[in-house]
């Protein structure tokens, strides 16, 4: 038999290989679920016994469900939330009291140690994770240890993950198709921040490979910002930079609703009015686009409803005999407002003034 410290050092991925069945397998064995063959369950509690494994004290806590508590976990990286970040607590929040469980909002970034010992202590039944990266190190930590999670976002590769996310890529490029198909070739752009795509934030890189599509297949020079914590005077500074280095812009596109307000103020200041003399539309929500001065054209962002999916999601994997995978790629869509229309040198643009 295996010393103590050895079998300490155990994971369910190592019984779930000793014993050649999936981690998934050994996840409802521990769980007391009763979809699993008795000879498949007796050679997993044969490998156990052997190697000296046992549960921790928090996996058997949430077999009985004890914990009642399901946890997000957003590592900040700024220094207060948005309206737009906070819609997605709100929207969890709401589906977890919904089925009396415990909300558990936490903000710092974790080790792999930390991440797992919130299970192990008992302290969580599941976890939503997100600020998703393409190469996130936490989903696969979870999946081998049979901790239950869901995403909001993706990584590269999800085999066996459950997620929601929306298509960001083809969410941009649906932007720029709308402001191409008015007439507009001049086009300035405000991004996430530029270290978020470096780091391969899922949204920040496929937003900006939805622009780089865009600009690629309907040859548009590239004016451009990557804008920090895009608030409405990043986005106003931003805005006034690109008019500074092209006069000639006739829209704009942001990827966030409150730079919107930046973005038409900044305009406003150079005398240039939304939308006759220069389009804008953004990635928004509802709500926000709503309140824009002109309502604005947007691409819905459903944040507070993501965030309810999410924890739904999470709420099935925990009650379930079974372990769904659910994953869920919400298609963009595209509401038109008060703030696109064809540009100044457009033919249709007298006709639409005297109209």
């Amino acid at each position: 038999m295996a010393s103590s410290s050895s079998s300490d050092a155990l994971t369910i991925a190592d019984i779930a290989r000793l014993a050649q069945v999936s981690v998934s397998t050994v996840s409802r064995i521990l769980n007391g679920k009763p979809d699993v063959a008795e000879a498949t369950r007796q050679r997993v509690l044969e490998v156990m016994e052997r190697t000296g494994y046992t549960p921790h004290s928090g996996a058997q806590q949430l077999a009985g469900g004890k914990s009642s508590v399901i946890t997000l976990l957003f590592p900040m990286d700024h220094a207060e939330f948005t309206q737009f970040e906070l819609d997605f607590f709100i929207g969890a929040a709401s589906a977890v009291s919904k089925h009396h469980y415990f909300f558990n909002l936490m903000t710092e970034p974790m080790e792999a140690a930390d991440l797992l010992n919130l299970y192990r202590s008992g302290r969580t039944d599941g976890v939503i994770l997100m600020q998703i990266r393409l190469d996130d190190w936490r989903p696969a930590l979870l999946h081998e240890n049979g901790c239950p999670f869901v995403m909001i976002g993706r990584c590269a590769e999800n085999d066996g993950y459950s997620y929601i996310d929306m298509d960001f890529e083809r969410a941009m490029f649906m932007a720029f198709e709308n402001l191409v198909e008015l007439g507009h070739q001049q086009i300035g752009f405000l991004g996430r921040p530029g270290w978020m795509r470096t780091a391969q934030f899922g949204p920040a890189a496929r937003l900006w490979a939805g622009y780089q599509r865009a600009c690629a297949q309907f040859n548009l020079p590239l004016h451009y910002r990557e804008v920090e914590q895009l608030t409405v005077q990043d986005g106003y500074t931003a805005t006034l930079e690109l008019l500074d280095e092209q006069p000639g812009l006739t829209a704009f596109a942001t990827v966030h609703g409150a730079s919107a307000n930046g973005v038409i103020r900044a305009l406003r200041e150079r005398g240039r009015k939304v939308p006759r003399d220069c389009s804008v539309i953004a990635l928004a929500t509802n709500k926000i686009a709503q309140l824009v001065t002109p309502p604005l054209t947007h691409i819905n962002f459903p944040s507070d409803a993501i965030g309810f999916q999410a924890a739904q999601m999470l709420v099935r994997l925990l009650n379930t005999r079974a372990d769904p995978v659910e994953q869920v790629l919400l298609e963009p869509t595209l509401t038109l407002r008060d703030s696109t229309a064809v540009p100044p040198d457009h033919p249709l643009f007298t006709m639409r003034q005297t109209g």
